[in-house]
């Protein structure tokens, strides 16, 4: 059952009166208008608070926090019935939420292919999901099952520099009663890091918090002609947020007429993974970055573990994990990786045995090739966003091996060129930036150009 007491745990019932503040400082525009709708104790609210790494939902259903820390489905028969009455409407897929605090990362888990494709991260004032409010008239289901995961802080994440060692690892069992065996693969890490953090040893205080609306919130929302200005705003959100998927046609046809014009017969997984790295210069894929703050995971706890504990001296523990790009305001760079690749469409690779730098080489040339036709006037996309991009963004490439076409980078000088490799590292001032780590044996960055 929820509390009315919040301690910043569980599930925590709430009114209007009691949380408008803090939902004025990260969603001031949904604060104001619904200060005009006299909303009163016929529509409770419900914060629910979730650990570093827990399972906030899936395609099936919501995950509810209780007190002790256990869970249970909206779609447990036997959950509360206080429950079922307010939330019950979201039992196919989830009630409409804003989140307050930390971040969510919304992905694909492939466990067989050892890899996690992140699909949206969201921030302190984002609303979801929309399905319900937008297809609230619509009996067809469009989203299929088993595909999506939620969970309290980014999944895509993973420590730069090998912490794989069996010598080593075990100091991190022993200290902090960490279960699963050394990490071999980048998807690992996230496993470990949860287990570190949500020992008792530590009694970690990182919390994503989470804000349900009742049902009687969704009823007026919409039913209600006096609460239409809040039905449009939720509209104009969602509006804004699918604006890429709702172009993609025409981002597909420029793709391919530039191919047809240029005669550019690209291997396809290269070809997906340029436009994917576009679609990461758009802000509408996210790519990687070197975390510099506990906003998406409990950063300096996992740092200083792997630094005191587990031993890592002679490499940075950079940390990096998953975030959207803005080229209108980001001055620093955003990274995608051959090794990891997580490109939300692809087709097989190539059957030709080649290596990583020969596949950079001709990866920079397909992006060229892009890049240069979307900045020409009177093409498809010449009044677009796309064409923007392709004037503001510029790709590197980066691998420890040298090329001797003198087109990828040494990845030694990733440090020289983005000091958030070495955040939070004062504890282990005679460290180096893992040069050799397999995220960057092929990685591209993309920035704005000064």
């Amino acid at each position: 059952m929820p509390t009315e007491i919040d301690e910043g745990k569980g599930l925590v019932k709430v009114y209007w009166e009691d949380i408008r503040e803090r939902v004025a400082n990260v969603q001031p525009v949904f604060a104001n208008i619904v200060d005009n709708l006299g909303v009163d104790k016929k529509f409770p609210l419900y914060l629910a608070y979730y650990p570093y790494g827990a399972m906030k939902g899936d395609t099936q259903s919501t995950f509810i926090p209780e007190a002790d820390g256990g869970y249970y489905r909206l779609s447990d028969p036997n959950a509360p019935r206080e429950i079922i009455k307010h939330l019950g409407y979201g039992i196919g897929s989830a009630p409409l939420a804003m989140l307050l605090e930390k971040n969510l990362e919304l992905f694909v888990d492939l466990p067989d292919e050892g890899l996690i494709i992140p699909r949206l991260l969201y921030k302190p004032g984002d609303i979801f999901p929309f399905g319900r409010i937008l297809s609230n008239k619509n009996n067809h289901k469009y989203p299929p099952n088993g595909v999506l995961s939620l969970t309290s802080g980014a999944r895509s994440v993973f420590m730069l520099p090998n912490i794989g060692c069996a010598t080593n690892y075990c100091n991190l069992q022993r200290d902090f009663n960490v279960q699963s065996p050394p990490p071999k693969f980048l998807y690992d890490h996230w496993n470990v890091f949860r287990e570190i953090v949500n020992s008792e040893v530590i009694n970690c205080p990182w919390r994503s918090c989470i804000m349900y609306f009742s049902k009687n919130w969704l009823d007026q929302i919409l039913e209600n002609e006096t609460w239409l200005k809040l039905k449009i705003y939720l509209h104009e959100l969602a509006w804004s947020g699918c604006e890429f998927q709702r172009n993609r046609f025409y981002y597909d046809f420029a793709f391919s007429m530039i191919q047809k014009k240029r005669n550019l017969k690209p291997n396809p997984y290269l070809a997906d993974t340029a436009r994917h790295l576009i679609a990461i210069a758009l802000g509408a894929a996210p790519g990687f970055i070197p975390a510099c703050d506990d906003e998406a995971l409990p950063m300096e706890i996992i740092q200083n573990s792997f630094i005191e504990s587990y031993g890592l001296k002679k490499y940075f523990s950079t940390i990096l994990r998953s975030a959207n790009f803005n080229f209108e305001k980001d001055k620093l760079p955003v990274y995608y990786s051959m090794q990891y690749p997580s490109t939300q469409v692809f087709s097989p690779k190539s059957r030709k045995i080649t290596s990583t730098l020969a596949e950079m080489r001709e990866l920079n040339h397909i992006m060229k090739i892009f890049l240069q036709e979307l900045r020409k006037e009177n093409n498809v996309c010449s009044d677009s966003i796309m064409n923007k991009i392709a004037q503001k963004i510029e790709c590197n490439y980066f691998h420890n091996k040298i090329d001797h076409h003198r087109i990828i980078q040494s990845s030694r000088k990733i440090i020289e060129l983005d000091t958030r490799f070495t955040h939070n590292n004062t504890k282990n001032s005679d460290a180096s930036f893992a040069s050799d780590a397999p995220f960057v044996r092929g990685c591209i960055s993309i920035q704005s150009k000064s």
